[in-house]
């Protein structure tokens, strides 16, 4: 009778070698030149990494790999961090990717005009079901200059857009 023993690595070894193989983000399929893992909604840098000795065998990192995400570093800002109360940035900014020609800088700065946004009308304990372009826009001329204005209301009229698509696929 013959045992077959399966060669076990460190986990980090399969990790690493994930990592490299990786070219494009998972999200906004960018050609990754740097990138974050993330591992169960988590952003794990090369020190967890490297602390992840246990031995496993082919199968059972067969089975982890799926939960692993490659993701550009802005993605996984999102990601990891989205968070809002009341907007939804994930969809957003995979309308913006998929639906509209903008580059990714361009997404990237209305996706940070919004998160702003969302972080000014959750520290001035704006009613959620007050929430309205049109309120909003109001409450804003009021409380910021021109030019910040101005900012927040072409990404605020970029999320109706956003959300006048949503009502129209669905």
């Amino acid at each position: 009778m013959s045992v077959t023993t399966q060669k076990k690595r460190p986990l980090s070894r399969y990790i690493k070698d994930y990592k490299h193989s990786q070219t494009h983000c998972l999200h906004c399929h960018k050609t990754l030149d740097r990138i974050s893992l993330v591992f169960n909604g988590q952003v794990i840098n090369k020190e967890a990494i490297s602390e992840m000795t246990e031995l496993v065998d082919d199968k059972t990192w067969s089975e982890l790999q799926g939960k692993f995400v490659a993701l550009c570093r802005f993605c996984s800002e999102i990601y990891c961090n989205s968070q809002t109360d009341y907007f939804d940035i994930m969809s957003f900014k995979q309308y913006l990717f998929e639906q509209t020609e903008m580059s990714h800088s361009t997404v990237r700065e209305y996706v940070v005009r919004l998160r702003r946004l969302d972080e000014l009308l959750t520290s001035s304990n704006y009613p959620a079901n007050e929430f309205t372009p049109e309120k909003i826009q109001e409450q804003l001329s009021e409380k910021l200059s021109q030019s910040a204005f101005s900012n927040y209301n072409i990404a605020l009229r970029k999320y109706e857009q956003y959300l006048s698509w949503q009502q129209g696929s669905h």
